[in-house]
């Protein structure tokens, strides 16, 4: 018989958080072509990395982090019940038999996760099987069982962009407006479902409560504290999935003017600033000047370099060509440091190919500045 596994939706955003965005933005949400998750981009496939280079192991890509679901998600992954995601359900209940961060709140990073993830994370992301999500499914190629549902810091987490740093400001910006919203909905659904006085000074703190001195032994273990247990969930006790699927019926039955009126200011906020880079990833216009950014070089070749800008995750292959001729942007108009590129080095750019390099931050905008036009004293760019 053949096995069921999870497919890979076409959205680029699991279907509750799809919808609301659709009412958000003024068109379709972009997808991200050069991050890849059947075939990891960021894989060695045989390739022998330098020192300078930044590569995942098959064995966890970058599933190295234990996502916090909140309460209303949750709801939604037990509910679901298309034969494809049995096994990632499997995955959430594992979590709550466990008991460690399992809240009204929803199902938080265990303890002992947050312990080894905050000592090294750049060393450790994307590498180290002991910090692999829970909800990694081995048997179906290292998908996630939780897709359709997974919160938004995974949603939004790509390796590379193919607007570069233009795409990581838009999915950066989307990850605040839909943490911020997940934080919001599972504060309102404690309010729904009749919470009050105690629990919910156990469930919300003072910051100064919240030290990691105060790890117990129980959490750090990764098992939860029965006695701890009853106190959070106070009448909902040994009823815990019957809470989260009631929180994914009050959280489901809400239209986006909803969720950005209960979010108050906040979400309106990360809304616009959602919208802002929405707009500029929508958009092909250049800067009026350009000069030339920062950039690292990983590898030398006889014809090209390998070079990473924004991010180390992400570099790029320039001809060498290409960077000789990049001083020319030096401040002056874009129309100019093109013409003069055109008839002193007889290379022509298209304008596509220069907004690739605006994207990747290899140009910067520098508005105001008039730079120097090198053609004119019979100087040529430095190599």
């Amino acid at each position: 018989m053949k096995s069921e596994l999870p497919v890979l939706p076409t959205s680029p955003l699991p279907p509750l958080y799809a919808a609301w965005l659709e009412q958000l933005l003024a068109g379709p949400i972009p997808h991200e072509r050069d991050a890849t998750c059947d075939n990891c981009a960021m894989c060695a496939d045989g390739r022998e990395p330098n020192t300078n280079e930044i590569f995942f192991s098959p064995q966890t890509k970058c599933c190295t982090y234990v996502p916090a679901l909140p309460n209303y998600l949750v709801g939604r992954i037990l509910a679901d019940e298309e034969p494809a995601a049995a096994a990632g359900r499997a995955t959430v209940v594992a979590r709550m038999r466990a008991g460690a961060g399992v809240t009204p709140l929803g199902l938080a990073a265990p303890p002992n996760f947050s312990v080894l993830y905050g000592h090294n994370p750049a060393a450790l992301f994307g590498r180290s099987l002991t910090l692999r999500c829970p909800h990694y499914l081995e048997e179906a190629g290292g998908r996630c069982g939780v897709w359709a549902h997974r919160a938004g810091v995974c949603a939004t987490w790509f390796c590379k962009f193919e607007r570069g740093a233009t795409g990581m400001n838009f999915w950066r910006s989307l990850e605040q407006l839909l943490t911020g919203i997940e934080r919001n909905l599972a504060h309102w659904c404690l309010l729904e479902l009749g919470f009050k006085g105690e629990t919910l000074r156990r469930l919300l703190p003072m910051p100064v409560q919240t030290s990691r001195n105060n790890i117990s032994a129980h959490a750090l273990d990764g098992v939860a504290d029965p006695q701890e247990q009853r106190a959070l969930w106070g009448e909902w006790t040994g009823r815990e999935a019957e809470f989260y699927r009631a929180c994914a019926q009050c959280v489901g039955a809400l239209t986006w003017a909803d969720v950005l009126a209960l979010g108050g200011p906040e979400l309106q906020l990360f809304a616009q600033l959602t919208r802002e880079a929405y707009d500029e990833i929508s958009s092909e216009q250049l800067p009026a000047a350009l000069k030339v950014g920062v950039f690292n070089v990983l590898r030398l070749g006889p014809d090209s370099n390998t070079i990473s800008t924004y991010s180390g995750y992400d570099p790029i292959e320039l001809p060498n060509k290409l960077l000789e001729v990049l001083p020319y942007f030096d401040g002056r108009p874009v129309a100019q440091a093109l013409a003069a590129i055109a008839a002193e080095r007889d290379v022509k750019l298209d304008r596509a190919l220069v907004r690739k390099l605006v994207d990747f931050k290899l140009l910067v905008p520098c508005e105001g500045t008039t730079g120097t036009h090198r053609a004119k004293t019979g100087q040529r760019p430095q190599r």
